[in-house]
């Protein structure tokens, strides 16, 4: 328990920090424009829908009904497939009207600058089916009691912009909120690929993947486990 306590920590303890100079590093090279108030309407959004679909009571719930699951390898794709195709379809709507949800969030925000925003709005939204994998995997992981990868792979996304940064700061401010877009899009990636090598390593691969072959077969055991 000591352990698990300690590496969570100074897993958020190396985030957080990371976090600090990614901010001074985005401050130096974007500076207080438009431009750097756009990124963070762009990823302001992605992160008020993770909250909501992909953190807190998503892993909360999921764990006790994973234990409790008599089939584990069907219910656990079955639960990851229904999020998922939610998440998918209100990526793809965002992408297909990202002016109509810019609007939503950067009430401050012209039409003008509304029309700038919303290609990074719809770029950064794909961070969210990302992010929900990684925290499906990070509640798999959670459940055979490892939290070092979950601890440590949210500096990945932090490096990514810090790299995204250090690429594009002699390059126009628009830009620049391109690569930082690219960036956090790269960033969700590489959490979710380290998030499968952990599943990999701790003998979940085949648990968690080997229930797309049984999906159909035992849809009736779906619902006696979701009840």
């Amino acid at each position: 328990m000591f352990k698990a306590i300690f590496t969570n920590s100074f897993g958020i303890l190396f985030s957080r920090i990371l976090g600090f100079f990614r901010d001074l590093l985005t401050a130096s090279v974007l500076g207080a424009s438009v431009y750097s108030d756009i990124f963070f309407i762009a990823f302001k959004l992605p992160n008020l829908f993770r909250r909501i679909f992909a953190e807190g009571a998503f892993t909360q719930v999921f764990i006790p009904a994973f234990a409790r699951s008599r089939h584990k390898a069907v219910f656990s794709i079955h639960i990851f497939l229904v999020f998922l195709s939610i998440i998918l379809l209100i990526t793809l709507l965002v992408n297909l009207v990202p002016q109509l949800f810019t609007k939503a969030i950067a009430t401050g925000f012209d039409a003008h600058t509304i029309d700038i925003a919303a290609p990074y709005v719809a770029i950064n939204f794909w961070y969210l089916p990302l992010i929900f994998s990684v925290t499906f995997l990070a509640s798999m992981l959670q459940y055979k009691h490892h939290f070092a990868t979950t601890a440590f792979a949210t500096a990945l996304l932090n490096l990514s912009l810090i790299a995204a940064l250090l690429l594009a700061r002699d390059k126009e401010s628009s830009e620049i909120v391109y690569y930082l877009s690219f960036g956090v899009v790269i960033g969700g990636l590489l959490q979710l690929l380290a998030h499968i090598v952990a599943i990999y390593k701790m003998g979940l691969f085949k648990l968690l993947f080997g229930g797309f072959k049984y999906l159909r077969e035992k849809s009736p055991a779906i619902k006696e486990d979701t009840k």
